[in-house]
This record gives C-alpha cells, structure tokens and sequence, in this order.
C-alpha cells in the first residue's frame, strides 16, 4: 500500500443488507518475507482509526484479499473495503451550477481542515490530498 493507490470501485456489499460501499482494489508487491510490513501497518492504522469515528474520516469497514495474481507476479491483490461517500470535491465543484457561497466555501474548509487535524493527531500524514480524494455528501459535507 505503501506508493500504492488503487482503483476505486462501487460495490454493494451482500453480507451487510445490500449496503452500498466503496471498494478499494490495491496491488501490493510481496516481498520474500511475504506482506510488507508497512502495508501491515498501514492497515492496522486504518482499523485503530475506526475506534474514534471522526465525521470527515471515511470509515474503513473491511479488509479482503483476492489471491489470484499470486503466484503469477508475486503481487497481492487486497481490497479495502470504506464507507460509500456520494462523490469527491472535483465532481461536485465541476456540478455545482453557481459559485459555491463564502458560507459554503467556510464550512467545507472547516471540515476538510478538521479532518486533517485529526488525522494528525494521531500522526498520521495522508500523503495524496487533492479535490480527487476529497470527498463531499449529498448534503455538501
């Protein structure tokens, strides 16, 4: 996971009553001893976050492996499984139909900024912000 982002795909998940999510497909180079280490605690970081449920933190619900490239090109294919969030500010800026008010623009900010925060707080560095991985609800939070 480390300088690995994946693809990110819209899945529902069948175990949890047809909930919508957000799945995560990352490919990650196995090294002799197996798993990175840093891709190891990468995810342990991600599942500590989830004891503190921070609004402007997308939730990490579940973690699963889909082996089939293993024995091809050493690479593990892992899924990260994240609450479903509606779209990422580049999309919803390219929508909004009139510039976005001082209040909104405020609030956003705040938010964003919150997140960061807390994030940091736990020294964590996210390491690829951008309006892409930003994320904004329907309701423009």
């Amino acid at each position: 996971m480390t300088g690995a982002y994946g693809t990110v795909y819209k899945a529902r998940d069948l175990h949890n009553g047809g909930q919508i999510v957000a799945m995560k497909k990352v490919k990650v180079a196995l090294t002799e001893d197996g798993i990175p280490l840093s891709t190891l605690r990468e995810i342990a970081l991600l599942r500590q976050l989830e004891a503190y449920r921070h609004p402007n933190i997308v939730r990490l619900l579940d973690v699963c492996h889909g082996g089939q490239s293993l024995e091809r090109d050493q690479q593990l294919v892992l899924f990260l499984v994240f609450e479903h969030v509606d779209q990422d500010l580049e999309s919803f800026l390219k929508r909004s139909q009139t510039p976005l008010s001082q209040r909104t623009i405020r609030s956003m900010s705040y938010d964003i900024l919150s997140g960061i925060d807390f994030l940091h707080s736990h020294r964590i560095v996210h390491r690829d912000l951008k309006p892409h991985n930003l994320l904004v609800t329907a309701a423009g939070r």
